[in-house]
């Protein structure tokens, strides 16, 4: 039952009040290949071991806890900006479960799962292979440095990774999602989060955003498809929907190294999309005119998802891989799944996925008339050149559940 060689958890914390309970998972999590396991038996010993500098990249807590339980914990970890992965096993009823869950989410900790007690190897063992990190790339989480911020976008410190997107049809590669990587040393690279959050806050997040839709672009039009530049898809911040230059902005970016803007959709995250002003409809009534594509992005972890349907002009719906990565052992997960499906095929919309992992999960998604996926099933995050031979070869030996 053991991790694969290249996906690895240094540290794990698990906070529980049962201490048969935590010496049984405590062996089980041991067993499965993680390096160290800490335990707690409540929310406040858990977060008193954090305070002492206790740094786990794995944190597994149950929920009934009587001193500071596990709503309260993930509460604090949220407020900590606790960066780990965050397993929650529980006895209580799966609506209770899975609202902690879309509760934690909404806080932006990265939960990969969640199991109702008991708990047995084997669920145990889905849940953190889905999770776990990856080994050979090194990523750098450090404090924010402004000056990094300026090297981004002067576009020396940019780093453009792409993720496939594949066609639940044919196995093929149909396009890609690019990702943002900024570069601290020529061989150390840390998550573009916070100083995506620095830009916001510094009115420099449109400069950012220019900056790498045109490298990007520039990628994508050596990156063909049946002769064609590859369709691609970049994040865009809410923040920039207050810019009515925008739209023109963007368009420049793209035409300006050749590509069509037909071959570009912009993704927005629902948590994050909360203004319907005119101004907003404005630039995404214009991006739509000028070609671009619209996503909107984690659909289903969100509010008012049918009316975000119906008030934006959106082309493309992304499943959020919180619903995809549970749909087989959890039952709102899957009619969530479900009814996304159902609610973008009867608005017209392509159906994107992410977070398929195994081959059960492409299967069932398949059979429900999903379009694309993306996942470590097909494909992890890759730099330009990785990618471009990624693409060159092709994808194979993936199961077709839909004929062509």
């Amino acid at each position: 039952m053991s991790v694969s060689e290249n996906m690895i958890y240094k540290q794990a914390l698990l906070v529980d009040d049962d201490p048969i309970f935590r010496a049984l998972a405590e062996d089980l999590v041991l067993d499965w290949g993680v390096e160290h396991v800490e335990t707690a038996e409540s929310g406040l010993e858990a977060l008193s071991k954090l305070s002492a500098g206790l740094k786990p990249d794995l944190l597994i807590c149950d929920l009934n806890m009587p001193a500071h339980d596990g709503v309260s914990l993930i509460r604090s970890l949220a407020e900590r900006r606790y960066a780990g992965r965050v397993v929650i096993i529980s006895g209580e009823a799966h609506a209770v479960i899975d609202t902690v869950a879309k509760l934690a989410k909404m806080q932006s900790l990265n939960i990969i799962g969640t199991i109702r007690k008991p708990l047995t190897p084997e669920t145990l063992a889905e849940v953190l292979s889905r999770g776990a990190p990856l080994a050979p790339r090194k990523q750098v989480f450090a404090t924010v440095q402004p000056m990094l911020l300026d090297a981004a976008i002067d576009g020396d410190a940019l780093r453009p990774f792409f993720q496939a997107k594949v066609s639940m049809t044919t196995g093929q590669i149909t396009g890609a999602e690019a990702l943002a990587r900024i570069a601290v040393t020529p061989s150390e690279l840390a998550s573009p989060v916070p100083y995506i959050e620095l830009a916001e806050r510094k009115n420099r997040i449109d400069d950012l955003t220019f900056v790498l839709t045109r490298i990007v672009a520039l990628h994508t039009r050596s990156f063909l498809i049946d002769g064609q530049p590859m369709p691609v898809s970049i994040n865009i911040s809410p923040a920039s929907l207050t810019n009515l230059a925008f739209p023109d902005m963007m368009a420049h970016a793209v035409e300006g190294v050749g590509v069509p803007t037909s071959q570009v959709t912009l993704e927005v995250t629902e948590t994050r999309l909360l203004d319907d002003s005119p101004a907003v409809l404005d630039i995404f009534a214009r991006l739509r005119l000028k070609g671009f594509g619209l996503s909107i992005d984690d659909f289903g972890t969100g509010a008012s998802n049918i009316d975000r349907l119906q008030m934006f002009p959106f082309t493309e719906l992304k499943i959020d891989q919180s619903f995809t990565r549970n749909a087989l052992t959890d039952r709102f997960a899957r009619t969530s799944v479900e009814m996304s499906v159902k609610l973008a095929q009867e608005a017209g919309l392509k159906i994107v996925a992410e977070g398929v992992e195994t081959v059960e999960m492409w299967s069932f998604l398949a059979d429900l008339g999903v379009d694309e996926a993306q996942g470590y099933l097909m494909a992890r995050p890759l730099p330009p050149a990785e990618f471009a031979a990624l693409l060159r070869a092709g994808l194979t030996g993936l199961p077709l559940a839909r004929s062509a």
